[in-house]
């Protein structure tokens, strides 16, 4: 894959005049009261998720709908001041989308050395990672390892879909399932689904992210369970081109 011309569509066609937005919301490490990252939520202009505009896209637009995202919001992430902050940048994928990994990176990571921003400070979430093929998801991680970002798992749920995947193939992180994580309060069983997930995952060596939290039981409850990453509001909303700064007095009391 000639990987040039799509770096210099994102150079002619910045995201607000392709009609995409990119807010940030960060991942708070409560155990050091610091955020360990920021993650960019892309929007259509009608609100349209990046997932929605993704499947509505001809097969040949979907690597390149990606690329643009991931360099318009290390872009704006780095005018928003991520350089300074200390904090990593998670980029959502569409697993799919990536095709070759080397070439699929190779022209984020030039528009992150642009902005200064060094590849160990990425993350790419990678969503609807199951429906790859497992030579495809080996590679993909490799290539990522190699290059210096880190890889992340999206969507370990209540029947724990892919955390047979997570232990075969070690990414660095997993995102629980907001739906699992945002329930635990309210529902006897969910909260035994996810007291029984996490050591599984730490036994793995991963970290694990937990998102949906939206208020002080559900961070109780994670925190009882030894979960430190957490992401929702009751944290932070997400900014649109701002990094907004977390809520963790409570969380670090």
């Amino acid at each position: 894959m000639d990987s040039q011309p799509v770096t210099s569509e994102m150079e002619r066609k910045p995201m607000p005049e392709s009609g995409l937005t990119v807010a940030f919301q960060p991942i708070a490490d409560i155990a050091a009261s610091r955020v360990y990252a920021y993650e960019a939520i892309i929007r259509g202009r009608n609100g349209e998720t990046a997932g929605q505009i993704y499947d509505s896209l001809e097969p040949e637009a979907k690597s390149n709908f990606d690329q643009r995202c991931a360099a318009g919001a290390i872009r704006w992430a780095m005018a928003a001041g991520l350089g300074s902050s200390g904090a990593r940048l998670l980029i959502p994928v569409q697993a799919e989308s990536i095709g070759a990994p080397a070439g699929h990176l190779e022209p984020i990571l030039r528009v992150a050395r642009q902005t200064g921003l060094i590849p160990e400070r990425l993350i790419f979430g990678l969503e609807g990672y199951r429906q790859l093929p497992g030579r495809d998801l080996a590679e993909i991680i490799d290539v990522h390892r190699k290059a210096g970002p880190l890889t992340a798992f999206v969507g370990l749920g209540a029947g724990h879909a892919g955390l047979a995947l997570c232990g075969r193939y070690l990414p660095d992180l997993v995102k629980l399932e907001s739906e699992l994580v945002s329930a635990i309060a309210s529902s006897w069983s969910r909260r035994l689904v996810l007291e029984d997930l996490t050591p599984r995952i730490r036994q793995l060596g991963l970290k694990v992210v937990a998102t949906g939290v939206d208020n002080e039981p559900v961070l109780q409850r994670l925190r009882s369970f030894g979960i430190t990453l957490v992401q929702g509001e009751e944290i932070a909303s997400p900014a649109v081109r701002t990094l907004p700064t977390p809520s963790l007095r409570r969380a670090a009391a």
